[in-house]
């Protein structure tokens, strides 16, 4: 509650953009396009290089605290270091009017959170499991930088064509030696744990939301059931989820997912 107070007394005091609006003489609003962990995002014209750009600027609540900032300016580190198209080219970085800010490649792409709400897409367990793939080799490079991303949700994975891209790294940490397996009790936060298990938390979450969307309840419920009972799905995948969810034995290693996910495919495939 007092976060949400927080948040609309900082939004009232600096409103957003607007379309037109220009930053530092460059950067030329076009639209907005939402808000993440730290930041509000536009999308951009770049007046100097002539093309389309996202900037994120730091938001007012956010800029009271040098830890925030601090935040904010790793992820900036980060996305500079990454060379991979599973992620947005970092441009250029700034301040405007005191307001930390940079800019990073524009994605002309769809968020899952807009193909399954927005336009009513519908994926089976193979489809499911298919894109999953795609997402665990995303989160195995991150991995193999010692980086998690603990932020893996719909909003933030994108499709391009057949490609998977992974935005906002607000959340995202490097990883020490001693922080890179699951921890002996599950986090009471998973999604914000500093391990790998974090983003396969994640990962199982993206898997539901894929297969819910196909899902229609056959009578009204009167009581919430679990997805275990509401989806019609195979033993393995079942599998698969409750240890991505660290209902059971949970993952350490990417490569341990995706040998599953490739068995379970290929168990499909001979059926």
């Amino acid at each position: 509650m007092l976060k949400s107070i927080i948040l609309g007394v900082s939004d009232a005091i600096e409103p957003k953009m607007a379309e037109g609006y220009t930053v530092d003489g460059r950067y030329r609003v076009e639209q907005y396009l939402g808000s993440g962990s730290y930041g509000r995002s536009y999308r951009v014209f770049d007046n100097k290089q002539g093309c389309q750009a996202v900037l994120k600027a730091l938001r007012l609540q956010k800029r009271l605290s040098q830890r925030n900032i601090s935040s904010f300016r790793n992820e900036t580190e980060l996305l500079r270091g990454f060379i991979h198209p599973a992620f947005p080219r970092f441009y250029e970085c700034g301040e405007f009017n005191k307001i930390p800010y940079f800019t990073m490649e524009y994605i002309n792409g769809k968020t899952f959170e807009q193909l399954i709400f927005s336009e009513g897409r519908i994926y089976n367990e193979n489809e499911a499991l298919s894109v999953a793939m795609k997402l665990n080799e995303i989160i195995g490079y991150l991995h193999s930088q010692q980086i998690v991303h603990r932020d893996v949700r719909i909003p933030n994975i994108m499709i391009v064509g057949d490609e998977l891209k992974l935005i906002d790294f607000g959340l995202a940490r490097k990883l020490s030696s001693g922080t890179r397996h699951p921890a002996k009790k599950p986090a009471k936060n998973p999604y914000r744990e500093l391990s790998v298990c974090s983003d396969f938390y994640g990962l199982g979450h993206f898997l539901l939301f894929l297969l819910y969307s196909g899902y229609t309840p056959e009578h009204e419920q009167a009581e919430e059931r679990s997805w275990e009972d509401e989806l019609q799905i195979s033993l393995p995948a079942r599998q698969l989820i409750r240890r991505l969810l660290q209902l059971d034995e949970p993952y350490d290693d990417w490569r341990y997912v995706q040998e599953e996910l490739l068995r379970i495919t290929d168990l499909q495939a001979m059926s």
